[in-house]
């Protein structure tokens, strides 16, 4: 057993059998960030018009990298895939329905 191999195309600790080609926009108040730092081994970086970067990620599993996108708040938006969009969008619903 190796544990490099197991998580090498996780985001973190979670690894998973899925294969998931991740793509994220973040504007240009996060995108300085993003660029300075190596986030994953398959990172790929666009720059966008007006400061903004794509993040293209290949990942065996979404579920550590829903909770790394919702961190990003509106600087973050998911384009790819659908399973993390809709994840992203149900539990960014329930925030906003959380009693005061």
């Amino acid at each position: 057993f190796s544990l490099e191999k197991r998580l090498r195309d996780s985001f973190g600790v979670h690894s998973g059998d899925g294969e998931y080609k991740v793509v994220i926009r973040f504007n240009a108040r996060a995108a300085d960030y993003i660029r300075e730092k190596k986030w994953h081994p398959s990172q790929e970086l666009r720059e966008l018009k007006g400061g903004g970067v794509e993040l293209k990620l290949k990942l065996s599993s979404l579920a550590e990298i829903e909770r790394w996108v919702l961190s990003w708040g509106g600087d973050a938006k998911v384009l790819k895939p659908r399973e993390l969009v809709e994840a992203v969008r149900k539990s960014a619903a329930a925030i906003l329905r959380q009693p005061d």
